[in-house]
């Protein structure tokens, strides 16, 4: 991330701005960015859409944004919806909204409170409160942790077009160390100490210290690696 010093790109109202190198991008309203962008700081005010691929030191969305290439970030904060195209990087991230990568994603520390629409992500502490329906076909960290939240839609909820889903997580593969698990659909949880919790339907646990069920909760298969 090489942002140039001094240099802003601002866009207020509708319009549309070039990439390339700036220490600051805002947008406050409806906005397009062509190319790619190198920014010390990213915030969104509203509805912007990003071109190429976006590397910034701090993302911050409030609203709505699409980016049709990649993100890299140190740090990511989203309250509404983040959709990237490619792939997702990001030392942490908090998400408060909606957030769908088609990449790869790989975020070292995830707090999310929604709905998250991923294909593979890999980290080192992710906590999921879910609000509707979520997916992650492979799901891998050193501790991983859901639940459902017992909250009332959220204001960005009643914004967004989302139909009424129940909390849940569908995925097909979660590994970790440390694995407590809520409200989850997987074919495979495999790790070194695993808890299924309530709501969670498993087709099968592999484990190799602890392992733990919730009376409601369904595992079809349980075994335990030596």
């Amino acid at each position: 991330m090489n942002s140039d010093t001094g240099r802003e790109i601002r866009l207020a109202g509708i319009g549309t701005v070039e990439g390339g190198r700036a220490e600051r991008t805002i947008i406050d309203g409806m906005g397009k960015v062509t190319g790619d962008l190198d920014s010390g700081a990213v915030i969104v005010n509203g509805q912007a859409t990003f071109k190429g691929s976006v590397q910034a030191e701090h993302a911050e969305i409030n609203g709505l944004a699409g980016i049709h290439g990649g993100l890299r970030t140190k740090k990511c904060r989203v309250e509404g919806k983040l959709t990237v195209e490619e792939s997702l990087e990001a030392d942490e991230a908090a998400v408060n909204g909606s957030l769908t990568v088609h990449g790869p994603c790989r975020i070292g520390r995830l707090l999310s409170h929604g709905k998250l629409q991923l294909d593979a992500l890999n980290g080192d502490e992710i906590r999921l409160e879910l609000q509707g329906g979520s997916s992650i076909r492979e799901l891998s960290a050193r501790f991983i942790q859901t639940k459902a939240s017992s909250s009332d839609l959220h204001g960005w909820q009643k914004l967004l077009p989302l139909p009424a889903i129940q909390n849940r997580l569908l995925a097909q593969t979660i590994e970790g160390e440390e694995i407590v698990l809520e409200h989850v659909t997987a074919s495979l949880v495999r790790g070194v100490r695993v808890r299924i919790g309530p709501g969670c339907e498993i087709g099968r646990v592999e484990y190799t210290e602890q392992f733990e069920r919730h009376a409601d909760a369904r595992v079809d298969s349980e075994a335990r690696l030596t």
